[in-house]
């Protein structure tokens, strides 16, 4: 069988998962094209079996780039099955809503979700996770992946549980997208600290940086990625009016030994939760 996967990655996490998804294809057989939604042409997808889409989950929604994409891409003729991996740093019950508006999108193109699944992954922003945390959090993804993958190639759905006026939930929270363009003019490079490597430049996924009179300069297009933040080797970018949530450097997603987090009791039971029916899940499929 033969996959499109479409993803949009901010400071890599999603990309991550397609990596392991395209890993794990492979070891069934299968073939997989990937997609970076901020750098390439849209495709018709009428020669694939199947959509796959990655993402980091924004303010309780998809990014405005995958919502983007999906946009101008074509009706199919043959209905075709869809999976959705999304990922967020903690996994409350009100995530699931993110997939509403971009499932709706989908359907109007004759593509169908069929398997939903949330992973968590680190966050880029609001507080660090310890490098231990990321690591496990990695481990856990790279191991439930080929596990979803094969009940969606084996035609097993799997769906996200809804909640209560959970659309106007996600249509409110969408203001993100504005928020993000809003805030991001107000971001800043200290100067001081700055040495015009242009990195931000490269990197920015919306084109939203430039440089004028020797000077880095931001426009109204953010994101709100912090891929500039967190690759800017000398942590010279502010982020406006949530500086103070910054995280400035990247995970290593190394093994390694304990270390406290930083907010230990933040979404505790979650994680708790998450860690023992995954890692539960995971322990039953190596007996299997």
């Amino acid at each position: 069988m033969r996959f499109l996967a479409i993803y949009f990655t901010g400071t890599g996490n999603s990309k991550r998962v397609i990596d392991a998804i395209e890993h794990s294809l492979a070891n069934f057989n299968h073939t997989l094209e990937k997609i970076d939604v901020t750098k390439d042409e849209v495709k018709n997808i009428d020669s694939y079996d199947g959509l796959i889409i990655s993402y980091p989950i924004y303010g309780f929604n998809a990014p405005k780039p995958i919502i983007s994409y999906v946009k101008k891409m074509n009706k199919v003729t043959v209905r075709k099955p869809c999976l959705i991996m999304k990922q967020s740093g903690e996994h409350l019950f009100w995530n699931n809503a993110s997939s509403l508006y971009l499932t709706s999108l989908l359907k109007k193109r004759n593509i169908t979700v069929t398997n939903e699944y949330h992973y968590l992954m680190p966050y880029s922003f609001i507080f660090r996770h310890s490098d231990y945390m990321a690591y496990r959090m990695n481990n856990v993804m790279e191991q439930l992946v080929p596990l979803d993958l094969n009940d969606f190639v084996n035609g097993q759905e799997a769906h996200m549980k809804r909640f209560f006026m959970d659309r106007l939930f996600a249509w409110v929270l969408r203001i993100q997208w504005f928020g993000g363009r809003l805030n991001g003019k107000f971001y800043k490079v200290e100067t001081k600290k700055c040495i015009t490597c242009l990195n931000c430049i490269k990197e920015c996924p919306s084109h939203n940086i430039y440089i004028k009179d020797g000077k880095i300069k931001f426009k109204g297009d953010c994101l709100m990625c912090q891929r500039c933040v967190m690759f800017c080797p000398k942590h010279a970018i502010k982020v406006g009016m949530f500086n103070s949530w910054r995280v400035d450097q990247p995970y290593t997603f190394k093994e390694a030994p304990y270390q406290k987090e930083k907010k230990p009791n933040y979404c505790k039971k979650n994680y708790i939760k998450y860690f023992k029916t995954s890692e539960e899940r995971i322990e039953k499929s190596k007996a299997q």
